[in-house]
């Protein structure tokens, strides 16, 4: 064997050995890096401000922009994480409560209903129909999922604000470093300096379209749930918003999945009125902001279909849990970018659009 070839496969092997350990001792720790490098790259033109008001003090310019990401981000997520708990402790006592009593909230009220009375005289059988076993034991399902995940969560807690801290302190260096860090990764990757600014942009397209196309939408929409149900004066609006922002996920119904019940649960305790506010508010407000901003900041600024998006967070939540929701999306198009990149060194005709390539020439 070749020397040249020998030592440069000793080098290769040792290369790979150092990667694999360096990625199981930072293993714990990857959710906060990734989750760091996510923000500090959505959030680099606010640092750039800062160095160029700072007169290109590193330092300085990365405490500004990590301490206002604090205040942006990280303490109102930390005072909502606490009326979330609080919140949630409150409907869980009251749930388990009405189970321990057999009451059914709003049956009574259900049963007292004109039109239902009505009902039931014109169908009497109906009144042999009893649902109270049935719902009884759902109630008590969702007591028991409800305190497996307090439990969880009391747990995570601790784990939960080190990680915190952690992202936090590495948002500095990724504010102040994070430049020089890219441009060591990009010089390594084997492609041509196109390929590598489209791949470069596409990196950077994805985290804005994912952050503001669909988490804050996302949190926009619970954020305006819970103020509906404050108005309307249902109790808890902070747990069934935060409970909205996990809701909207899922397709098509969304957070529909929590207002929906709760404008029946107003018609029902006889409050017609607040209910229609609601389900106003609902369609009109929660769910249309879902068509304006999601669009606009995925399709109209990031150039990529709006169903790599989904298919991506989709994918990457159900995988990864919520780190995949930026993960998911952004391999997803990345994958598609290097299969272009290989098509077209395969087919160079393929650069230009299909239906703008050449002719060939016809024969004489």
């Amino acid at each position: 064997m070749n020397k040249g070839v020998f030592f440069a496969l000793v080098y290769f092997s040792l290369l790979v050995a150092v990667v694999v350990v360096m990625f199981m001792l930072l293993w714990p720790f990857l959710s906060s890096m990734a989750w760091a490098g996510v923000i500090a790259l959505a959030m680099y033109p606010l640092y750039r401000w800062f160095l160029r008001h700072s007169r290109g003090r590193e330092n300085l310019a990365a405490a500004l922009a990590t301490t206002t990401v604090m205040l942006i981000i990280v303490v109102p997520l930390v005072v909502v994480a606490i009326l979330f708990i609080s919140q949630a402790t409150q409907v869980l006592v009251t749930l388990q409560k009405l189970t321990a009593e057999g009451h059914i909230p709003g049956r009574e009220e259900i049963l007292q209903n004109p039109y239902v009375v009505h009902l039931i005289q014109k169908y009497p059988s109906l009144a042999e129909l009893d649902f109270t076993p049935i719902l009884l034991g759902a109630m008590n399902t969702v007591s028991s999922i409800v305190v497996g995940a307090s439990k969880v969560l009391v747990l995570n807690v601790l784990t939960g604000l080190f990680k915190l801290f952690l992202m936090v302190a590495i948002l500095f260096f990724a504010f102040r470093d994070g430049h020089k860090i890219a441009v060591a990764f990009w010089d390594i990757v084997p492609f041509k300096e196109s390929d590598k600014v489209i791949l470069e942009g596409t990196v950077r397209r994805v985290v804005h379209a994912v952050l503001y196309g669909v988490v804050l939408t996302f949190i926009i929409q619970g954020i305006l749930g819970g103020i509906g149900f404050a108005i309307v004066g249902i109790p808890s609006p902070v747990f069934f918003g935060a409970v909205m922002i996990i809701c909207a996920f899922i397709p098509v119904v969304g957070t529909a999945i929590v207002w929906v019940p709760a404008c029946l649960w107003l018609l029902v305790e006889g409050y017609p009125g607040k209910a229609l506010i609601l389900a106003l508010w609902g369609v009109c407000i929660i769910s249309s902001i879902d068509n304006f901003v999601r669009p606009y900041f995925i399709s109209t600024r990031s150039n990529i279909p709006l169903l790599v998006i989904l298919l991506g967070v989709l994918g990457g939540l159900a995988s990864m849990g919520f780190l995949g929701i930026i993960v998911g999306p952004l391999l997803f198009t990345v994958s598609l970018e290097l299969f272009r990149v290989y098509r077209e060194e395969i087919s160079p005709t393929l650069k230009k659009p299909i239906g703008e390539q050449e002719e060939p020439a016809e024969s004489p």
